[in-house]
């Protein structure tokens, strides 16, 4: 049988479109009792209490950066310690919705924390105006220990390198940002500069080495050799 209403092929045994739901056989509603239908359902969007939690989270960073300029501005301007806040906030906040809260991959999250704390530092020296010493001390070292990081997590399997390639080599990549700072004038220290990006290179000749074929082949594929 074919529905009049939606034109969609019916099995006679039914006595009404499974689709709209008309009748078929001119029958009324009480003669469909007996049929059987998938059973209803209503779709409930419940929000996860971590979901809850980050919006939290959002609402009392954000009011508190929000106060804090407010009472900088209204009170003593001399020294604008909001400006000093602001980044630590947005750091905590980065550290806990990424890092303890999410699940993502812990290549990722050592990633995201190393750009972050780079980030909080350099905009805290920025506001300073004082020499370079997050670009030409800290930011280097911060890299060379999360690459170092992941290379020692990988040491403990195998399998790991292959897991971790595309998080080790955009450690990798990022060990040359202090040379490329130093190049710009944003830093003055060269010897950690070139310790960062010499390492990195060394990191990625001993991952070409030591791991498997698998992992070789699949930085080729990465790399598009």
């Amino acid at each position: 049988m074919r529905c009049e209403s939606c034109g969609v092929i019916v099995d006679p045994a039914h006595a009404a479109c499974p689709l709209c739901r008309r009748n078929l056989h001119g029958k009324d509603a009480a003669s469909l009792a007996g049929n059987r239908w998938y059973p209803a359902y209503t779709v409930q969007e419940e929000e996860r209490a971590s979901t809850l939690l980050s919006k939290w989270l959002a609402f009392i960073v954000v009011a508190v950066i929000s106060v804090s300029v407010i009472i900088n501005v209204l009170g003593n301007r001399d020294v604008w310690w909001s400006l000093y806040l602001m980044p630590c906030m947005l750091y905590a906040w980065l550290f806990i919705r990424h890092t303890l809260m999410s699940r993502s991959h812990l290549g990722g999250k050592v990633i995201v924390q190393l750009l972050g704390l780079s980030g909080m530092l350099l905009w805290i020296n920025v506001v300073a105006d004082t020499n370079y010493w997050s670009t030409g001390y800290v930011i280097p070292f911060l890299m060379m220990a999360a690459t170092f990081f992941i290379t020692l997590i990988c040491s403990t399997k195998k399998m790991r390198w292959r897991e971790f390639a595309g998080y080790l080599l955009t450690l990798i990549l990022l060990g040359f940002i202090p040379l490329l700072l130093y190049a710009v004038g944003m830093s003055h220290v060269l010897w950690t500069a070139v310790a960062a990006a010499l390492y990195a290179l060394l990191t990625f000749g001993g991952m070409c080495l030591l791991a498997d074929k698998g992992f070789r082949q699949d930085i080729k594929r990465r790399l598009h050799f």
